[in-house]
């Protein structure tokens, strides 16, 4: 039975070391993984705030969605410093309510971000509206991304992103008529993805109930 027990040692030993440097790529590999989601920041999507307002005697709703990067505790923060979302970009999605398919995806827009629009003479400028919006969020902080408009006279409403300062926040290939859609978030930052779901509710005219909900 111990010259077994030691014929069993020597051949692990024996398979450890001509596989060393197989062994330490793989260990090596999972240590960078770990030590990635450990640094990853912890990112949630939320509904932001109600925000009407009124635009040449025409009252406007938009819809926005806030990303929060929280903090880390003691410990991550200590080991692992104070990981920013960096230069994130996001793309939204619309699906229909029943079938879940797909009908509108568009860049998206960044809220915080400067409108892509001349000050001085209100006019949007192509060069920036064709630059993909992208923003970076510290620990501890939070940002907005737009996600639709509707005007309080409409029944139908709008996608929201920088291509909308060209069509006066109405593109017509931004449409929606329905009264319920899935929302889909998706946020690319640092080789990581975010994804955030909601559902967006358009039941009748009324701005008060134009709203999103958290799946």
């Amino acid at each position: 039975m111990l010259g077994q027990d030691v014929t069993n040692n020597n051949q692990i030993q024996t398979f450890i070391s001509s596989n060393q440097l197989w062994i330490g790529i793989v260990l090596g590999w999972l240590l960078t993984r770990v030590m990635e989601m450990l640094r990853k920041p912890s990112i949630s999507f939320g509904p932001a705030n109600d925000s009407e307002f009124v635009r040449g005697n025409k009252k406007f709703k938009f819809i926005n969605v806030t990303v929060k990067n929280a903090k880390q505790n003691f410990l991550k923060k200590f080991f692992f410093g104070n990981p920013s979302l960096n230069n994130a970009r996001v793309w939204v999605s619309f699906k229909d309510f029943t079938s879940n398919i797909e009908i509108l995806k568009i860049n998206g827009r960044w809220a915080s971000t400067k409108e892509p629009v001349d000050y001085s003479s209100g006019q949007p400028l192509i060069a920036e509206i064709l630059l993909p919006s992208r923003d970076t969020i510290p620990q501890g902080e939070e940002a907005n991304i737009s996600i639709a408009i509707k005007e309080s006279t409409e029944d139908s409403f709008f996608a929201f992103n920088n291509d909308s300062y060209l069509y006066n926040w109405k593109n017509p290939d931004f449409e929606l008529k329905d009264n319920k859609y899935w929302l889909e978030i998706r946020l690319l930052a640092d080789g990581n993805e975010y994804i955030g779901k909601f559902l967006f509710s358009n039941p009748s005219k009324s701005l008060k109930n134009f709203k999103i909900h958290e799946s």
